[in-house]
C-alpha cells in the first residue's frame, strides 16, 4: 500500500505540475496575443511618425536656412543697422562736436598765450568755451553709456 499511495502522490503532483505549466502557457499566450496587438498599433503610429516628420522637413530645412543667413549675413545687417542707427549718429555727432570745442579751446588757449605777449586780457579772448573739457567727458561719457531700443 505505501507503494501505492506513493504513486497517488507521484499522480497527485504531475497532475499540479501539468495544470501549473497549462496556466503558464495559456498566460505566455495571452501575452503574445497583446504583444501581436501592441505591435500592430505601433505600426499604425508609425505610419502616422513618417507622415508627421515628413510634413516637419520642409521647416526643419527653412529653420536651418535662416540660422545659417542669421549666423553669415544677419549679424553683420545688425551691425551696419546699429552703426547707421539715429542713436549711434546722435552719440557719434555730440562726441565729435564736443572734440571741435576742445581743439577750439586748445588752439584759442594757446592763441591766449600768445596774446598776453601783447597784453591782452583773457576775458576778452573771443569765442573761448571754458567748459569744453566737460562737455566732452560728459559727450563721452553719454556715449559709452549707449543703448538701442
Amino acid at each position: 500500500m505505501a507503494v501505492l499511495a506513493k504513486m497517488e502522490e507521484s499522480f497527485t503532483n504531475a497532475r499540479l505540475a501539468y495544470a501549473n505549466m497549462m496556466a503558464e502557457r495559456d498566460a505566455l499566450k495571452r501575452g503574445e496575443v497583446d504583444l501581436k496587438a501592441q505591435i500592430e498599433d505601433m505600426k499604425g503610429h508609425e505610419e502616422e511618425i513618417k507622415a508627421e516628420n515628413a510634413a516637419l522637413k520642409p521647416q526643419v530645412e527653412d529653420l536651418q536656412a535662416t540660422k545659417a543667413w542669421m549666423l553669415s549675413e544677419g549679424a553683420t545687417l545688425l551691425a551696419k543697422n546699429i552703426h547707421k542707427g539715429p542713436e549711434m549718429t546722435a552719440a557719434v555727432a555730440v562726441v565729435n562736436n564736443a572734440m571741435s570745442a576742445v581743439g577750439v579751446n586748445s588752439g584759442l588757449h594757446n592763441g591766449y598765450l600768445h596774446a598776453l605777449k601783447k597784453k591782452t586780457p583773457y576775458a576778452e579772448v573771443p569765442m573761448l568755451n571754458r567748459n569744453a573739457a566737460e562737455e566732452l567727458n560728459a559727450a563721452v561719457a553719454c556715449f559709452d553709456s549707449l543703448t538701442f531700443r
